[in-house]
């Protein structure tokens, strides 16, 4: 035979070839290094074929001849165990049986748990059909069936090519969330704390996955992946349908949270500035209440206001729109769940940690935010400034308008917020009844069908703590507020308020006349 003609019946059969050698060996490298050496055979020894009509039946002699030779090549470099081997077994005969023998293992592996479970006491501890049936508490019919789609399955799976996915070597950020009042459940609650129940989620996110096709994206054996799912579908956080299993959970994306951090910036800064105006214009007034710290700058006062006033506007929203909890987490708690799927600590859009209530002790607690604009150095969340904090606390308590952090009764708090600054929080409440259809609806272009039902409670419960970065950031860019001076070290957003309502004072009549 001519060599050209050889090539071209090679080429043709390209896929045959790299299926035949991938059957062979264990991995796909290994598969593409044989089926190579196929090929140069053949077109080294075309010469030799004397009857073009007899290629295939001689190419397939070259094949099996080269996967010899393969072996018998593998065999000098890879070490083989001697122990309990025939002493008419070549080398490269141990080598191909412990080829197959690892393709057989990986098959295993990716089986569901009732063909697996037969399969195992069949083959490998030798139990009867009968004695499986009675094992498992099926019958035996059950377990001839299993058997018998075993072996149809490993046949198939044998020839196939399989890639571990990329969450087999790079697991996932994801950070699981809940927001709930009730009972702990430290199994649920804990469920997270390692890797792979969230990468399971993170998986079947957007596309239904079979438990094999799980196994492999994650590289992890199926019977180390059913106990893990049995938990996710115990919380309702993963449904099972037709053998495929999808995640039952918002996830706020990075792709999610540009959309929304873009459109809300283009739609709401201007509004957040006017609501900062009309507090400036009133500070005179607020001024007049004497609190002790109210002799601040105006920006340091904003700073100190503005994480309150979000709050108050908030609740008027949450309220007046009857925002509530969507259902049971589980039997004694009732609440929403949602995930996260990248960390970006450093953002301009991160709060990082934040409190509404921080208690400092029990008569006293601070509210503030850490806004991701601002400097670390006038976070309250630092190392550093929470002793700051309790020795600025002290000072506070007991100094006058000139006190290093704005301190406020409970009367104070509702004369300057439901009184004076009563349009302004009604301003704010406008801002999150928009910000939060905003997010639905990018939210609703962004996860799967699976999850539509979830995401107007996951918005409104979430959208809060969520955007305190982006409310900051807001704020900022329109020009009524400043970030501190580059040598200000001062804790900025941050206030302290009175716990103990017996010793508060009440609400004044006449907010801001100056009398008290």
């Amino acid at each position: 035979m001519e060599t050209h003609e050889a090539a071209r019946l090679a080429a043709e059969n390209m896929k045959t070839i790299f299926a035949y050698a991938l059957h062979r060996v264990s991995n796909r490298e290994d598969a593409e290094d044989l089926a190579g050496d196929i090929v140069v055979a053949v077109l080294e020894n075309a010469h030799t074929l004397r009857c073009d009509d007899a290629f295939f039946g001689w190419f397939w002699a070259v094949a099996a001849n080269t996967v010899k030779k393969f072996y018998r090549k593998k065999s000098r470099t890879v070490p083989v165990e001697t122990e309990d081997i025939p002493e008419d077994e070549d080398a490269e005969d141990i080598l191909l049986r412990k080829e197959e023998t690892a393709l057989l293992r990986r098959e295993l592996s990716l089986l569901a748990g009732e063909y697996r479970k037969c399969t195992v006491a069949y083959y490998f501890d030798g139990l009867t059909c009968r004695q499986i049936g009675e094992k498992y508490g099926i019958t035996v019919e059950m377990v001839k069936y299993y058997l018998y789609k075993t072996r149809r399955i490993l046949k198939e799976g044998l020839t196939m090519t399989r890639t571990y996915g990329e969450k087999s070597y790079k697991p996932a950020d994801f950070y699981f969330g809940t927001i709930f009042s009730g009972a702990y459940n430290a199994e649920y609650r804990n469920l997270f704390n390692r890797k792979l129940p969230g990468n399971i989620l993170y998986c079947a996110y957007y596309t239904p996955m079979t438990l094999q096709e799980l196994s492999l994206e994650l590289g992890v054996a199926a019977v180390y992946l059913e106990d893990e799912i049995a938990l996710l579908q115990k919380y309702e956080l993963m449904t099972e349908s037709g053998g495929k299993y999808q995640t039952k959970l918002c996830i706020f994306t990075k792709d999610f949270d540009t959309d929304l951090h873009r459109a809300a910036e283009e739609r709401l800064t201007g509004r957040l500035g006017e609501i900062l105006a009309s507090v400036k214009e009133k500070l005179p007034r607020i001024r007049q209440v004497g609190f002790r710290g109210c002799g601040m700058t105006d920006n340091r006062l904003l700073w100190a206001f503005y994480f309150k006033l979000m709050q108050e506007g908030h609740n008027i929203w949450r309220n007046r729109d009857a925002i509530e909890y969507p259902g049971n987490l589980y039997a004694d708690a009732k609440g929403v769940n949602y995930a996260v799927d990248y960390d970006d600590p450093d953002s301009v859009y991160s709060s990082g940690a934040f409190a509404g209530h921080y208690g400092l002790r029990e008569d006293l607690a601070a509210c503030f935010a850490n806004f991701g604009v601002l400097d670390r150095k006038n976070d309250v969340d630092s190392p550093e400034n929470w002793d700051r904090l309790q020795k600025l606390a002290d000072e506070s308590i007991a100094g006058g308008a000139d006190a290093p952090l704005v301190y406020l009764t409970a009367g104070e708090t509702g004369c300057i917020f439901r009184e004076i600054l009563q349009a302004e929080a009604e301003g704010m409440a406008e801002v999150y009844r928009d910000l939060a259809a905003l997010a639905v609806n990018i939210m609703q272009e962004h996860a799967p069908k699976a999850v539509a039902a979830e995401i107007r409670a996951v918005i409104g419960s979430t959208v809060f703590h969520r955007t305190v970065g982006l409310m900051g950031k807001m704020a900022v860019d329109s020009g009524e507020l400043y970030l501190p001076e580059i040598m200000d070290t001062m804790p900025a957003a941050v206030y302290l308020y009175d716990t103990d309502v017996n010793r508060s004072g009440t609400l004044l009549q006449d907010c801001g006349d100056g009398t008290r």
